[in-house]
């Protein structure tokens, strides 16, 4: 971190408070500006008068709990990163003040390297945040020159000439380009459509794009370049193409790599001064560069290195929420040592079935995520009564699931596939009484896997052999009637 970081604490234990001041003052992470006050009430006054970057509060404060003053301080700045310090061991803790938009929480005691490390991520997520807004408001730009060009275009039509034809294009093409790229938050995919976006609305003749990391730099995707950049090609930094492609300035023509080969432009990918890689575009013009314009590929490559800050920030949130969830089973283990390993089998055999069948990437994600975590209502007390059969302890646990995970967007489809998964092929199962093809392919894929894992766990127990051929054995009865023939099929075909 390069900046100074404003902080403040709030928090009634003062020699807390003061620990943590010095800790950071101290600090030689960064250049911290500490404030430190002990109430909900003065706290608020705080932020409201100054702009801080980080807030870090106690979970217990004297006439007002921590999640209530979150909230409050939400409404004041949506932006600033809050920390929640607490020393209950309670997970729901933690969970409520992820859910009222903390973006971490420190479980007391912590030591200095938590808080330090902690508050290094807050603040980058923070600088993330107001990068993206800066480039957002760049775009919200572009589009008022493309609504003027328009609107000028209406009134001037016969005086138009080709440089105005032209720049109305670009402006075209670059809105169309953003919402595009924008909304795709996969990383890989959107490497992928990036240079097929460009040689379409551009008419550009060939396009690739080169990421930076550890010292080297890969060609990620590429288009119609031949032999000069080609999908998988890796060049170390001292490499005389990457030397020439990087070289200032920011946007460059470089030229024809080979004799036959297109005319290049360059555009480094940055956020802030971090270089995150480098987009190709080849032409046949004799000058491009000069043809396009500079100001066009400058816009490109900001709202690229905007699509991947999301598409990154995104994946780290998903894997920091699934780490939760994933750790609550782990909890789990001191009850049912069986209950991971479970949860890992049918995830594992799930993917494989969804695999054979070519479903979409994003659709065979959400089944092996929701295989981990459909018992994950499991976590904390349940209400059964003496009277409840297997249907309603089930259907207690299911909603306990979807208690857990609904507040978690990312996983909604996967919590549908959960939701049907005890939905039988011959409509007879439940909750809602669904059919063959009417239920979701994840929930009869879960089903499945969870029957097939169900038996394994069954012949252990009793000491005998769970080998695959015996439990298909036993499966078979279920097919039709509670499984899908179809899957069951191929369940016969994998290697598990």
């Amino acid at each position: 971190m390069e900046d100074s970081t404003n902080i403040l604490i709030v928090d009634d234990d003062k020699a807390i408070a003061n620990f943590l001041s010095k800790i950071l003052i101290k600090s030689e992470d960064n250049d911290y500006n500490v404030a430190v006050t002990h109430t909900a009430e003065d706290g608020l006054h705080l932020i409201e008068e100054n702009n801080y970057d980080i807030v870090i509060l106690d979970v217990n404060l004297p006439g007002k709990s921590g999640i209530e003053f979150l909230t409050e301080i939400k409404g004041v700045d949506p932006d600033v990163e809050v920390i929640v310090m607490t020393g209950d061991a309670k997970i729901e803790t933690a969970i409520d003040a992820l859910r009222e938009g903390a973006y971490d929480y420190l479980q007391k005691p912590f030591t200095q390297e938590q808080v330090v490390t902690t508050i290094r991520n807050a603040y980058q997520k923070r600088r993330l945040t107001l990068e993206k807004r800066e480039l957002i408001n760049n775009l919200s730009d572009v589009n008022d020159q493309l609504e003027k060009a328009n609107q000028m275009l209406a009134e001037k039509k016969a005086i138009v000439d080709k440089e105005l034809e032209k720049k109305v294009e670009d402006l075209t093409n670059i809105n169309l380009f953003v919402k595009g790229i924008t909304p795709q938050l996969d990383l890989i995919k959107l490497m992928n459509i990036i240079p097929r976006f460009l040689i379409d609305l551009f008419g550009f003749k060939g396009a690739a794009i080169i990421t930076f990391s550890s010292n080297n730099f890969i060609v990620h995707a590429s288009l119609e370049t031949g032999n000069d950049f080609k999908k998988g090609d890796i060049f170390s930094k001292d490499n005389p193409i990457i030397n020439k492609i990087i070289k200032p300035p920011v946007v460059k023509e470089i030229g024809k790599l080979t004799e036959d080969g297109l005319n290049y432009i360059s555009m480094p990918v940055k956020s802030g001064n971090k270089l995150l890689g480098v987009l190709i575009v080849g032409s046949d013009m004799d000058e491009p560069l000069k043809y396009y314009g500079e100001d066009l590929f400058s816009t490109i490559a900001g709202n690229v290195a905007l699509a991947m800050q999301n598409a990154v920030y995104f994946e780290n949130s998903r894997k920091n929420y699934l780490e939760s969830l994933y750790s609550f089973l782990i909890i789990l283990e001191t009850e049912d040592p069986s209950l991971r390993e479970h949860a890992e089998r049918v995830s594992n055999v799930a993917t494989k079935i969804a695999k054979q069948l070519n479903l979409d990437d994003s659709v065979v994600t959400n089944i092996r995520y929701a295989g981990l975590i459909h018992d994950i209502g499991r976590v904390g007390s349940i209400r059964t009564s003496p009277k409840d059969g297997l249907k309603e302890k089930i259907m207690k646990i299911h909603q306990n699931t979807e208690k857990i995970i609904k507040p978690v967007s990312f996983l909604a489809q996967g919590l549908e596939y959960i939701h049907y998964m005890f939905e039988n092929f011959d409509g007879s199962g439940f909750p809602d009484g669904k059919a063959g093809d009417d239920i979701p392919v994840g929930a009869r894929i879960l089903a499945i896997a969870n029957a097939y894992d169900e038996i394994y766990m069954q012949l252990k127990d009793k000491g005998k052999e769970p080998d695959k051929d015996t439990i298909l054995a036993q499966l078979s009865s279920h097919i039709g009637v509670e499984l899908d023939p179809r899957l069951f099929a191929i369940l016969q075909g994998i290697e598990l």
